[in-house]
């Protein structure tokens, strides 16, 4: 029996580890386990660039003080996806999967089933996401047309949450038997073994990693841990990722502004700080999915976290983790971990659950067993 031949098209390169913080790369491994896959990275021209930049960007940001996002336009959504069917034509797949790619996909006529996938859907992200506003009306139009088109178009949405699936269905009109939420995995190349895991309870070591600092609720993790010092706790943070904007004098806190994960030397002082973390302490503001919810899983660390936009999928009440309430302050976080940290039998049973949701869903070979599924369908 021949191999199934995947399309991969997308708007970056699934080589390159940074594309889509590591989601492209992962995926795009995964189906090379059970498939052929043809790469199809559409090159960005530059007469079209400078035309978006020229005749749309340009004019909204001098004379309206509004931003545009040029890969929501319909000229740059119509331009690639005349590219995808001439490339299409040359190269014949069994299967198209798009990752976030609806520009390629909104104004195409196919006759390849696609699986689309991605994490959330252009109009539930205006206003949710800080680096989401303030958009001119015209590209909002415009995205959302496209991006409702390639929902659409598809003949499967592989959604990374069910925050994401709630959109399709009550936005975009999409029936929920064309959907189907499978979270994303951990991306990280090493994945400790169950006897190296920290679950001794003995310590509050909390990690804050996140690259922006504002979105993923930075002062409310610094605050907490100043909470958990006034209730009398031995608390230690360790800041990766980002700088504070405020001055830190305080021994027991450690910044890092940043690691990288495909760097093998860095990813190694990322991976011993993992295996001596206690909590993930994240209380994000926005988050549309949660690879390092993933992640933290792995490494059988709870995430203490927010319920907001994707993150329950990811963070399970009282299994490998809790979300709470998007108003809940600093000392609301302190008190959930200090009751953890007060009772080592809940927190080893948290350490113990954590790994096993990640061993069960939150891991790419899950993924991929759910990708093969809905493949084998369409």
């Amino acid at each position: 029996m021949s191999r199934l031949k995947i399309g991969f098209a997308g708007r970056w390169d699934p080589r390159d580890k940074k594309s889509w913080s590591g989601t492209y790369y992962y995926s795009y491994q995964q189906l090379q386990a059970f498939a052929d896959v043809e790469i199809i990275h559409l090159p960005y021209p530059k007469w079209l660039r400078e035309y978006l930049i020229t005749f749309y960007k340009n004019p909204q940001k001098w004379f309206y003080q509004r931003k545009t996002a040029v890969e929501f336009l319909k000229p740059y959504a119509t331009y690639f996806c005349k590219q995808l069917e001439k490339e299409l034509m040359k190269r014949k797949v069994d299967l198209l999967y798009m990752p976030a790619a609806p520009q390629l996909l909104a104004y195409t006529h196919l006759q390849v089933p696609t699986i689309f996938m991605t994490d959330a859907t252009f109009q539930q992200i205006q206003g949710y996401y800080d680096t989401w506003q303030n958009f001119s009306p015209s590209n909002i139009r415009q995205g959302i047309e496209l991006d409702q088109l390639a929902f659409q178009k598809a003949t499967h949405c592989m959604l990374a949450s069910d925050w994401c699936k709630q959109s399709a269905i009550n936005d975009y009109g999409l029936s929920e038997n064309k959907i189907s939420v499978v979270p994303l995995g951990a991306n990280l190349d090493l994945i400790p073994a169950k006897e190296e895991l920290n679950v001794d309870g003995n310590s509050c070591r909390l990690l804050f990693l996140a690259v922006e600092w504002e979105r993923k609720g930075g002062a409310i993790a610094l605050e907490t841990f100043y909470q958990l010092k006034k209730k009398g706790i031995n608390a230690t943070l360790h800041i990766i990722g980002c700088v504070p904007p405020v001055a830190i004098n305080d021994a027991a806190i450690t910044v890092i502004p940043y690691l990288n994960k495909n760097n093998p030397h860095e990813f190694q002082q990322l991976h011993q700080i993992l295996l001596q973390t206690d909590y993930l302490l994240l209380p994000t503001r926005a988050e549309a999915a949660g690879v390092v919810f993933c992640e933290a899983s792995a490494y059988g660390i709870p995430s203490i976290t927010t319920n907001t936009g994707g993150v329950t999928t990811y963070v399970r009440e009282d299994v490998n983790g809790f979300a709470l309430p998007p108003n809940a302050g600093a000392e609301l976080y302190a008190e959930k971990i200090a009751s953890l940290y007060n009772d080592i039998t809940a927190f080893k049973s948290l350490c113990k659950s954590s790994r096993e949701l990640y061993e069960q869903e939150l891991n790419w070979n899950a993924w991929s067993k759910r990708f093969q599924q809905i493949a084998s369908i369409l």
